[in-house]
């Protein structure tokens, strides 16, 4: 994948969260959630009840996880970035909040490395009961 597709496709995935995130500013606004991301949480979690923790890859790996193959990323607004930029034509630059996406997982799609180590030396010990077939 190159550089312009990467960025096409995170501009299309801020897009879908921008969307997603209109009608959970109004009820920010209402004092229904507190933040959009809360509002977000809830969204995925009435999707799929059995939803119960949301983590980066990163903090899964921590508590001894690994996301399991094939899995997507929730979208979060990650934590607003101070920046300033100098519009066209202007001298001054411009001070400016910028969300960037934050890609969260939850409890369902992770795996337990441990566990799954564990379980693995057993399966080995089995299989050196099973004799070599030789035809």
């Amino acid at each position: 994948m190159n550089k312009d597709s990467k960025k096409e496709q995170y501009k299309a995935k801020r897009l879908e969260l921008i969307a997603m995130s209109q009608n959970i500013r109004l009820a920010v606004k209402e004092g229904i959630y507190d933040t959009v991301n809360e509002g977000l949480k809830e969204f995925y979690e009435g999707e799929n009840p059995d939803i119960e923790e949301f983590n980066t890859f990163n903090q899964w790996k921590q508590k001894g996880f690994t996301i399991a193959k094939g899995s997507k990323a929730f979208l979060f607004w990650g934590q607003p970035r101070n920046y300033s930029q100098t519009p066209e034509g202007g001298t001054e630059p411009e001070e400016f909040k910028f969300f960037p996406l934050a890609y969260l997982f939850s409890n369902l799609q992770v795996i337990n490395v441990k566990a799954e180590q564990a379980i693995k030396p057993k399966e080995k010990q089995n299989s050196d009961l099973v004799p070599d077939l030789v035809f």
